[in-house]
Parts: structure tokens; C-alpha cells; sequence
């Protein structure tokens, strides 16, 4: 519940359409994403996506970003490589 007891708004931006801004961005800094399991979740400050290296055995890692819920802008992100 968010103040004053009204149910908190839904996000503006879908989980997809947070994706698909995300992938954008990491495909010009990493190109190649098959090595990388992507999670997504909703969090309280906006869609968190997360892409983490499938292999164990691999040195490195992924993209990481905040997707603002209400207007889709990236808000944070952070290149492991």
C-alpha cells in the first residue's frame, strides 16, 4: 500500500518494453548477449535487469541497469566485463 492506504500505481513501462530498451543498450557495449541469462524484476525504484553469465566456468560478467517504471529511461547501469 502506498500513503493514505490507495494500492501503489502499476508501472507505465511493461516488463518487455523494459527489456527490449535494456537489450538495446547492452547489445552496443557487449554485442553478443547468448552467454548471459537475463532476470528482471519490479522493484520499488523501477525494473531491474540483471544479465548474468551462464557458464560458471566464465571470467567476467554482464550488463546490469535500472529502467525507470513510469517513463522507460535508464536510470542506472553497470557494465561487468
Amino acid at each position: 500500500m502506498s500513503i493514505a492506504g490507495t494500492p501503489p500505481m502499476p508501472p507505465h513501462v511493461s516488463g518487455d518494453a523494459a527489456l527490449r530498451i535494456a537489450h538495446a543498450d547492452a547489445e552496443k557495449a557487449y554485442r553478443d548477449l547468448s552467454g548471459y541469462r537475463i532476470v528482471l524484476a519490479l522493484e520499488p525504484d523501477g525494473w531491474h535487469v540483471d544479465y548474468q553469465l551462464k557458464s560458471a566456468t566464465a571470467v567476467g560478467g554482464g550488463p546490469h541497469y535500472v529502467i525507470d517504471a513510469a517513463s522507460g529511461a535508464i536510470a542506472k547501469k553497470r557494465y561487468e566485463q
